[in-house]
């Protein structure tokens, strides 16, 4: 089985190392998110709504997840 694996580098957040690493993708999708809303508590403050959404969602489709209609939404 293919592992599944994201870092924060992947996703636009500089000067973390982390990486998200497992077998499910629903599993790494929430591994990351737990990590940056710990870790990166002081960056999703200073985002809007807007960005954090976007940021979640480059996780996401980093992983492979996309949306039924295969484009971004903007």
């Amino acid at each position: 089985m293919k592992l599944k694996m994201v870092k924060c580098s992947d996703v636009g957040i500089k000067n973390c190392a982390y990486i998200a690493i497992g077998n499910e993708l629903d599993e790494v999708e929430q591994t990351m998110f737990d990590h940056i809303e710990t870790e990166h508590v002081d960056l999703l403050e200073n985002m809007s709504d807007y960005d954090a959404d976007q940021l979640k969602h480059r996780v996401s489709t980093f992983l492979g997840r996309s949306c039924s209609c295969g484009h971004h939404h903007h």
